[in-house]
């Protein structure tokens, strides 16, 4: 044992196992922009993220998804690392919705004295 940090590692911390993850919709897709409804494990909603880093904080916030591990940033913008906790199972996939921000925006109706 080296010090007090190899001691907070090995008993404190515990060994994480880090499993690669990609982000999936509801319907099994992967997104294609955020903001996106960020969601637990158990599929309930628990807010909405504007970008990565957002999903990251929300998602490890929810604590049925702090009893599994803690989530962090992998390669790309929908791809993430889940470091698994010690005798935990491996969730199905983390999943998010995108929020279409532009919808409705067009059905402005127009009101005219000639109609």
């Amino acid at each position: 044992m080296e010090g007090s940090y190899d001691y907070y590692k090995l008993y404190l911390v515990g060994t994480y196992i880090p499993v690669p993850l990609q982000l999936r919709t509801t319907a099994g897709t992967e997104p294609d922009h955020y903001p996106i409804d960020v969601y637990d494990v158990n599929g309930d909603l628990i807010s909405q993220a504007n970008n990565k880093a957002e999903y990251i904080e929300s998602w490890n916030s929810a604590s049925d998804n702090a009893v599994l591990g803690v989530l962090v940033g992998g390669d790309g913008p929908f791809s993430f690392i889940l470091n698994l906790k010690p005798d935990q199972s491996l969730p199905t996939g983390i999943t998010g919705d995108p929020v279409h921000v532009f919808a409705g925006i067009f059905n402005n109706q127009f009101g005219s004295e000639y109609n």
